[in-house]
């Protein structure tokens, strides 16, 4: 899907170029020089620059062709991609498309020169490799093809093949001096990243120099959008903010309820003026954010429905899989995540449950996942009292398995006065399943007796703990390990760090001897940290 600058002509939905190809407009965050259409990327290859005389034919256009409007002129011309950052990132996507092919056409047009306008549709020969074709001349011309065009800086757009067939790119006036290409807004839509760096990267050249120097003027955005029902087609608008007439688009979605599709952008332009729906559901856009031409952007959401934990009633309420939760809970309400779901949390905070609401923060009764997105901090509620608190952050449940993974931080702590649970795992003497961390950037602190992460304190025995990747830092209560069993605890299965891990920070507190590993009056626990780990133990 190509998306319409807004500055330009928008009527009826439609861009025309009835001027040079590349023109200078510039409105609101949109580079100045925006293209005036769109074309497609059939290849990656940078061609060998090299031309002579024998690259075009000297002969005069002589007698108008009434069938044409206009005279005639063979052409020949030498095309080159650009090198650099914007050709390396095109060319580095798909070795397999680097090369100009059969079909692919190169669309050639002047405003103003000795002979008028002029305009022409060139041919890729393969054995030579170069574009061919004719173009015509508004008025009658004796020179040569090659001071033609040297004196009247045409500009000059690649159609890969097969462009017809995108919808969205067409010729007018298709063999006359005043053909233009026409756009047709929301028309361009490619399902996989390749055929939209292929179809829409807009390659151009506003100069002529002994051929023409083709540069990307479109940036590359796919998209990865998860939580969706499986094998199933579903809805999507990409599209402008003045943009009315744009239309959904069907994907179908993976086994696993995954879409995939791309789209290009302008160069400078701006996700502020863009939305996005799948399936019914808004995807958020990044703030702000401007592209680059010739670059390829890669951004994973979910459309699963969002809970603000601020909008939910006193009581209890269970997060199902697929579920986000996001947003500050100001209502006492126990949050539960459902027996097997994979549940996102999204910038949420669960720090105020107060007086008379001693329970986790998140309670997991079966096995769960926890995705992590943006920050997060939870920790659970108080006692009648308001000074004790006996249970962790984030509590799994014995024989059951919490994974935790995703870019986002997590912040763990237990609460009250004197706090006696852990931030991820047991309260006091209360026992907890296995934990397993894959990435995410998580601090969990203990309570008193408690660990950072695994058990509380005073019986409360622990799973396997298994740390695969992430930064985590993990601070034990008092006479407790940082990762492992808190004081006078019961058992905790083993513990491993592997060499995967980003960085493991573990504290033990006062009076215990283990960073990793035992509390104090403890049983013994085996621990495994492979060898390269990046594991500090204070």
């Amino acid at each position: 899907m190509l998306i319409s600058n807004p500055s330009i002509n928008n009527n009826k939905n439609r861009r025309t170029m009835k001027t040079k190809i590349l023109s200078p407009l510039r409105r609101d965050g949109y580079k100045a020089g925006m293209i005036m259409m769109l074309i497609a990327l059939s290849t990656m290859m940078l061609t060998t620059a090299c031309s002579s005389e024998d690259d075009f034919t000297n002969n005069t256009v002589g007698e108008s062709t009434a069938s044409t409007k206009g005279y005639a002129l063979p052409v020949t011309v030498n095309v080159t991609r650009e090198e650099g950052d914007k050709g390396s990132n095109r060319a580095a996507f798909d070795g397999s498309k680097l090369a100009f092919t059969t079909g692919d056409k190169l669309f050639v047009r002047a405003m103003s020169s000795p002979v008028g306008k002029f305009a022409g549709l060139l041919d890729y020969d393969s054995e030579t490799g170069k574009f061919s074709g004719t173009i015509m001349t508004q008025n009658d011309y004796s020179g040569t093809a090659e001071a033609l065009l040297a004196a009247t800086s045409p500009s000059a757009a690649l159609l890969p093949a097969g462009y017809g067939s995108y919808g969205y790119l067409t010729i007018e006036e298709e063999g006359t001096y005043g053909a233009y290409l026409d756009t047709h807004i929301g028309k361009a839509f490619a399902l996989t990243k390749a055929a939209a760096v292929e179809q829409f990267s807009l390659e151009s050249a506003s100069s002529y120099s002994s051929g023409f120097a083709l540069s990307p003027q479109n940036a590359i955005v796919s998209f990865t959008i998860s939580g969706l029902a499986a094998n199933t087609a579903v809805a999507v608008l990409f599209k402008d903010n003045y943009d009315f007439s744009a239309t959904p688009v069907n994907v179908t979605t993976d086994a696993t309820g995954v879409a995939t599709f791309a789209v290009g952008m302008y160069d400078y332009a701006n996700f502020d003026n863009y939305s996005l729906t799948v399936d019914g559901f808004a995807i958020a856009l990044p703030a702000d954010k401007l592209v680059e031409a010739g670059k390829i952007y890669n951004m994973s959401r979910s459309a699963a429905p969002a809970t603000d934990l601020s909008t939910l009633p006193a009581g209890e309420y269970t997060a199902k899989d697929g579920e986000i939760l996001t947003g500050e809970l100001s209502n006492y309400v126990k949050i539960s995540i459902a027996d097997g779901a994979t549940v996102t949390l999204r910038n949420i905070n669960i720090t105020n449950l107060g007086d008379n609401f001693d329970w986790p923060g998140i309670t997991c009764l079966g096995d769960a996942t926890l995705v992590l997105e943006g920050t997060n901090e939870v920790c659970p509620g108080l006692d009648d009292t308001g000074e004790f608190s006996d249970y962790p952050a984030i509590y799994i449940a014995p024989g059951q398995t919490l994974t935790i993974q995703g870019a986002g931080t997590l912040t763990a702590y237990s609460n009250a006065y004197e706090p006696y649970g852990a931030g991820i795992g047991g309260g006091y003497d209360i026992p907890c399943g296995h934990i397993v961390i894959n990435s995410g950037n998580i601090k969990a602190q203990g309570g008193y007796y408690a660990a950072g992460i695994g058990s509380g304190g005073k019986g409360g025995y622990c799973g396997d703990i298994t740390i695969n990747g992430g930064n985590i830092m993990a601070t034990g209560g008092d006479c407790a390990a940082g990762i492992g069993s808190g004081y006078e605890s019961g058992y905790c299965g083993t513990i491993t760090i592997k060499s995967t891990v980003t960085s493991v920070t573990a504290t033990k507190g006062d009076g215990s001897s283990n960073s990793i590993g035992a509390g104090k009056e403890s049983p013994a626990i085996d621990v495994n940290i492979e060898a390269g780990a990046n594991v500090t133990q204070n």
